[in-house]
């Protein structure tokens, strides 16, 4: 079974529509690359009820990571700790080593100057029980991690910087040792000239025949004289690097074989 990551957006502005959820695609897209599979995207609002549902709607599916985005920081709107309190059942308090690293990251930025730890700044010291603080190495609010059973939860900062950088300290070595060693590689396939719908019985005989890998069609419109343009996404998980490359390389191949009396235009493998 592959391991399976569930990302859960907070935010108001991503629903509003003022902000795109850039944190999201950036997480799948490297979750992915690390050889797990991205099973589920959930976006909700600065809202503690809403949150702390989709908290427990996602540990109920055993996902082995949920990784949650915003909500952590000290205004009235960051709430996602508390409702994972609420969706635990625990208590929020205030962790001694998330206290150190605030002190340490206000002494760091204003090291000439006493900072008062005013209640929103202590706000970002109280995390669940049985949770664990994590580094920010570029913020001040501590990321949190805990173990739900079969789940691993990271909840991370909404700045984007913030949460790449707590990503590729702490989240991705977890992943990465769940995974196993196993890689994701995928291959392109530019085509002209056929469309989607003449393409899809191609894709599904080529599917059959490499059950291990996927391909996914994104039509790219019409160009000139009316010929469609589609592109093709060819990918497979796999513990051997080698042997992906070289059964991406013959799906491919194959596919545009089968393409070849078609009247279709077929680009290089990319």
């Amino acid at each position: 079974m592959p391991c399976k990551v569930e990302i859960l957006s907070v935010g108001n502005e991503l629903l509003f529509g003022n902000t795109v959820n850039t944190n999201a695609s950036w997480i799948a897209a490297h979750v992915t690359s690390l050889g797990a599979a991205v099973s589920r995207i959930t976006t909700v609002p600065d809202n503690l009820k809403e949150i702390s549902h989709a908290i427990r709607e996602s540990l109920r599916r055993k996902p082995d990571f949920l990784i949650t985005t915003g909500g952590i920081g000290p205004t009235f709107d960051d709430m996602t700790l508390k409702a994972v309190a609420r969706a635990l059942k625990v208590p929020l308090r205030v962790d001694k080593s998330a206290l150190a690293m605030v002190q340490e990251h206000y002494a760091r930025r204003f090291p000439n100057r006493k900072i008062t730890l005013t209640r929103p700044r202590l706000k970002m010291a109280r995390i669940p029980a049985r949770a664990k603080p994590v580094r920010n190495p570029v913020g001040t609010a501590p990321a949190v991690r805990v173990t739900v059973k079969e789940t691993q939860v990271f909840c991370l900062p909404g700045v984007p910087k913030e949460a790449k950088a707590i990503f590729r300290e702490s989240a991705s070595k977890a992943i990465l040792a769940k995974t196993g060693g196993m890689i994701f590689a995928e291959k392109w396939l530019r085509i002209r000239g056929i469309m989607e719908s003449s393409l899809a019985p191609i894709i599904d005989r080529i599917m059959a025949k490499w059950p291990k890998v996927y391909i996914k069609s994104h039509p790219r419109g019409v160009e000139g004289g009316g010929r469609p343009f589609i592109e093709l996404h060819f990918s497979i998980s796999s513990s051997d690097p080698k042997r992906a490359e070289k059964i991406l390389l013959d799906a491919t191949r194959d596919l545009a074989d089968r393409l070849k009396n078609s009247g279709a235009n077929i680009g290089p493998v990319r």
